[in-house]
């Protein structure tokens, strides 16, 4: 199925059939430094404190421990809802990037499954990864071989992101089947990261950029080696409304219901029947609405504007 493309002051027809073949694109500048600026308060809010006082490590590439996987990489991750503004909380759900979703994926029914702000800081720790697949921690299963059974993964830049700065490398898929297999171990071996080496593309990208690729794309993480650098980038995991093998963040479990007004409670305020849909939100005229639905629906979440819900029920 084709989705006609929308937004296309910020992507192109050609991006979306790029990110097809290859199943890796940068969108460069798909948000403006003004659009950035409350989610650079927010990352800020979010880690302050966080930067390392001094201290660098050594590559485990040039260790020879690909193997090894530092739990200090996986430290500064925070999932939605997010302790700050709706800035950082709904610019995943930004429409130009639902378009894009949509147009990738074949599909106008699509979900957010992970939503995920990543701050890095020169010195942490070794950030450097083997080349690996991200689908093993998505799904039970394997990547789909249609567009519509893939997931689309968003890194948006809040930051500059050169290669000094971490950026992530890849291998577009026909390269990396060619290397490894068209059955896509999730982690190659010493020989195979080798020669995915000597071809690896570089994702860096200015502030406001999206790289998009797949789970079934090899990439790797790359250290920062600037001075007192850092990168605060937003992880994005969209797929198909039926796509039921992916799964990811249970937004319910992260909803603070013993504190009264919830970090979740803005979000309801300010999103659209759209974004909430792909939050898993039943969409106005769906069967699951009911006079009753509605009534707990709002006493839970008092500050939702249920109109469009309400409508559509009176119509139906």
């Amino acid at each position: 199925m084709n989705v006609p493309v929308k937004n296309s002051d910020r992507f192109t027809p050609d991006l979306v059939d790029l990110w097809r073949a290859d199943g890796a694109v940068l969108l460069p500048s798909f948000f403006s430094a003004e659009e950035m600026e409350g989610v650079i308060r927010d990352f800020d809010q979010l880690f302050a404190n966080a930067r390392p006082r001094s201290g660098s490590v050594v590559s485990l590439a040039a260790s020879g421990q690909l193997d090894t996987l530092p739990r200090e990489q996986f430290q500064l991750i925070r999932s939605m809802p997010f302790a700050c503004s709706t800035a950082l909380n709904l610019l995943s759900l930004h429409p130009a990037v639902i378009a894009f979703v949509r147009a990738a994926l074949g599909t106008p029914d699509v979900r957010l499954y992970q939503n995920i702000a990543w701050a890095k800081y020169t010195g942490a720790t070794d950030f450097d990864q083997p080349f690996h697949m991200d689908y093993f921690n998505h799904t039970l299963l394997a990547p789909g071989d249609v567009p519509s059974g893939k997931t689309v993964n968003l890194s948006i830049y809040a930051t500059d992101i050169t290669n000094h700065h971490g950026a992530i490398h890849y291998v577009p898929r026909p390269q990396g089947d060619e290397i490894c297999g068209v059955l896509r171990p999730t982690t190659p071996g010493p020989a195979q990261q080798e020669a995915l080496r000597r071809i690896e593309r570089s994702g860096a990208g200015s502030l406001g950029s999206v790289f998009a690729y797949s789970s079934d794309v090899y990439h790797r993480g790359t250290n920062l080696t600037v001075d007192n650098g850092h990168r605060y980038t937003l992880f994005a995991g969209y797929k198909s409304a039926d796509n039921t093998a992916v799964f990811g963040n249970p937004w319910p479990g992260a909803v603070p219901h013993l504190t009264g007004d919830g970090l979740w409670q803005p979000i309801f305020a300010q999103a659209t029947p759209e974004q909430l849909t792909c939050l898993h939100i039943p969409s106005p005229g769906h069967p699951f609405w009911t006079p009753m639905t509605l009534a707990r629906a709002q006493d839970r979440w008092p500050m939702w504007d249920l109109a469009p819900w309400r409508q559509a029920l009176s119509m139906a």
